[in-house]
């Protein structure tokens, strides 16, 4: 744990010194690394390539989600966080009340850090369930598949605006005409960018420009949606330690609502999305789990045979 810990923190050193964007394919590589030096780079490679596989194939195909010419929903999401603020706008009440009249807004920086870390958050859970809760990380890697590609199929089937897209658009303003809401994280952005030193960099461009490219994904929320899953992997692996992570989907909750980009109906729809994805994989049979699990190892052939009852037996 110590060796990993410390691999962990020169991961992000380095990361942070040189400019680079903490991406999956940047933290699968450092995940690779470090189950080469701790005697597991071929069990790594043979659980992993799948899963990076088709958690990239997942990121390539999204942005094709809002080329398809059906109308983007906005008035109805409107609505819809209306009638649960009881005819509030819930980013306009945080922003209200959080948002400070000058200088920098320290909430909406820290809710952007937050932000930068969907993408990572998936493999770290991966990762930790694989080192040391191995057969349930296939329950985990199935339900993340299964959640991303219910999500894909709602973006293509019903695209939907968030708050920011909504104010500018004019389906978000007061009676004086102007927006009720500001999108926070692009200022809060060019603020982290000045003070790690990205500013200007090609990484840094990537990752603001190129991490979200459908901008009308709105409803469900994968942001809140994959902490979610990640607090139903680790309670069930863990116990009480995986509440913490129910803590943190509360924290990217408030974080996504006060930047603007994502509506409260978005947040309880992620939620539900993952509960379903995540009882859909545990609830079946274990004799279908266990040959799931046996054909993913067999699918890159690096390790011969079917898996131990170890392996396969579950949790």
């Amino acid at each position: 744990m110590v060796a990993l810990v410390g691999y962990a923190l020169l991961v992000i050193a380095i990361t942070f010194q040189r400019g680079l964007a903490i991406t999956p394919d940047v933290l699968a590589v450092a995940f690779g690394l470090s189950a080469i030096v701790l005697g597991r780079g071929r069990l790594f490679f043979r659980d992993w390539i799948p899963f990076i596989a088709l958690l990239l194939a997942y990121e390539l195909m999204r942005g094709v989600a809002d080329d398809t010419g059906i109308a983007v929903h906005i008035e109805d999401l409107v609505l819809a966080d209306r009638i649960i603020a009881l005819g509030a706008i819930p980013t306009q009440v945080l922003q209200d009340a959080l948002r400070p009249a000058t200088g920098d807004d320290p909430y909406a920086i820290l809710a952007t850090i937050v932000y930068m870390l969907h993408f990572a958050l998936p493999l770290v859970t991966g990762y930790v369930l694989w080192m040391w809760r191995r057969p349930q990380f296939y329950d985990y890697v199935g339900a993340l598949i299964l959640l991303s590609m219910a999500g894909f199929v709602t973006y293509l089937l019903i695209p939907a605006a968030p708050p920011w897209y909504a104010a500018d658009a004019g389906a978000l303003s007061g009676p004086d005409g102007a927006p009720l809401i500001t999108y926070l994280k692009p200022a809060a952005f060019e603020r982290l960018a000045e003070g790690f030193g990205f500013d200007g960099s090609f990484a840094y461009s990537v990752a603001f420009a190129g991490v979200n490219p459908n901008l009308v994904a709105a409803f469900p929320s994968l942001h809140v949606a994959y902490p979610f899953l990640t607090f139903l992997a680790l309670r069930r692996g863990f116990g009480r330690i995986g509440w913490l992570a129910l803590g943190y989907t509360f924290l990217v909750t408030l974080s996504v609502i006060y930047t603007g980009d994502h509506w409260v109906i978005d947040a309880i729809a992620g939620i539900a999305y993952a509960y379903v994805a995540w009882y859909v994989i545990v609830s079946m049979p274990p004799t279908i789990r266990a040959k799931a699990r046996d054909a993913w190892v067999r699918v890159t052939k690096l390790v011969p045979g079917r898996m131990t009852r170890a392996d396969s037996a579950p949790r």
